[in-house]
């Protein structure tokens, strides 16, 4: 007779099997690459991948993909290799280190995989993408510009067909802080939506793209949308080129940040030096109520669940343990998705909260996950 346990314990092995069968593959399509390599360039011959694609039942460009793939994990990140291998990350995971890794040199792609490699069997996707992008920036800060301006070079929107008489209309590669900015300037104009509207939050950001562009609705004054950015006092002042962190997308090169950090309203946020754990947010004139809140979103900078990546500025700020049994103090706040929020009072799921604002979630079935929040760059200011 199975249980939940059980059940989900044969879920994870089969993870980390599926992970080992990729592993090896892409172990024999490295071999398969060397078979059809030219000996002088070591460049996989144009047709090595029209032997793959009918094999493996996908396109030419895609087999492409799969045995350059392949080659980079075998002769530039053995590590992410061997954590495939294991179990220990899933296939996206790698695709991820190497896709971030690929603009470095061999040696530093080197010390990216070392640094990573340490936390990624317990991360999302999402989390190891954002902990990749900062490890890049920390080991090559001095070519963040030029990888910025190439990646900005390809910029794009492209449109790809939907089901049903609908489309995907994509704008790819857009600089950071400008789509940032053009999200919540859409979020912000979709909460305050008339009353009596019953369309969803994703409806009215989208119509109001629709509206905005096509110049069918007036009253969207151009406003300007509020952003956040972390960033060092000593790369402000030119003494080092530590990373920023734009929130809801993650690290920046330092040169961005002192761009949008020249234009900003100022905030003092104190941080562990060490493990970069939020301590204080400076305030002037607001309520402690409202001072906690912006406390907990710049500490958490997302929801609290296991994995979520709903940004902080959109979720609750709940009290772990019910006011007026528990004080509303940092210890005792953290911030939730209202889905999450839901699931801490309906789901069956349990929590405890420790001072420096890590988070042990118990499941339904007793299994433990602890978050701890995300540090944010080293440094002492922020700019909204």
């Amino acid at each position: 007779m199975f249980d939940g346990e059980s059940t989900l314990a044969e879920i994870e092995g089969c993870e980390r099997e599926i992970a080992a069968a990729q592993a090896r593959q892409l172990r024999a399509l490295a071999r398969f690459a060397a078979l059809r390599s030219d000996p002088n360039s070591g460049r996989i011959d144009e047709f090595a991948p029209d032997e793959i694609a009918p094999l493996l039942r996908i396109s030419r460009n895609a087999a492409m993909v799969r045995l350059e793939l392949a080659v980079e994990l075998e002769t530039r990140l053995p590590g992410t290799l061997t954590a495939l291998e294991r179990g220990a990350i899933d296939l996206h995971k790698a695709r991820i280190v190497a896709e971030l890794t690929r603009p470095l040199s061999a040696e530093h792609a080197a010390d990216v995989e070392r640094h990573v490699l340490v936390g990624a069997a317990g991360q999302t996707s999402g989390q190891l993408r954002a902990a990749t992008r900062r490890a890049v920036l920390r080991v090559d800060p001095h070519g963040a510009d030029a990888r910025h301006r190439h990646r900005v070079g390809q910029r794009k929107v492209v449109v790809h067909a939907g089901e049903e008489g609908t489309v995907h209309l994509v704008a790819s590669d857009l600089d950071a802080a400008d789509a940032t900015a053009i999200y919540q300037r859409l979020d912000d104009l979709a909460r305050a939506a008339t009353p009596g509207d019953v369309r969803s939050m994703d409806q009215r950001r989208a119509d109001i793209l629709v509206d905005l562009l096509l110049g069918r609705t007036t009253g969207h004054g151009p406003g300007r949308a509020r952003i956040h950015v972390t960033v060092a006092a000593s790369t402000l002042l030119g003494l080092d080129e530590l990373p920023g962190e734009l929130a809801g997308h993650g690290p920046i090169p330092a040169r961005t940040a002192r761009e949008l950090a020249s234009d900003g309203t100022w905030r003092r946020i104190l941080t562990d030096p060490a493990s970069g754990t939020v301590l204080d947010v400076g305030r002037k004139t607001y309520r402690p109520s409202a001072a906690l809140a912006d406390y907990a979103r710049i500490r958490d900078r997302t929801c609290r669940f296991p994995g979520c990546r709903q940004p902080a500025r959109r979720c609750d700020v709940d009290h772990n343990e019910a006011y007026p049994q528990g004080a509303t103090e940092p210890g005792n706040l953290c911030c939730l998705c209202r889905h999450h929020h839901r699931l801490k009072h309906r789901g069956q799921w349990s929590m405890s909260h420790e001072p420096d604002g890590t988070i042990t979630w118990t499941s339904p079935t007793g299994r433990p996950y602890t978050t701890t929040p995300e540090p944010v760059a080293t440094g002492d200011r922020q700019a909204s």
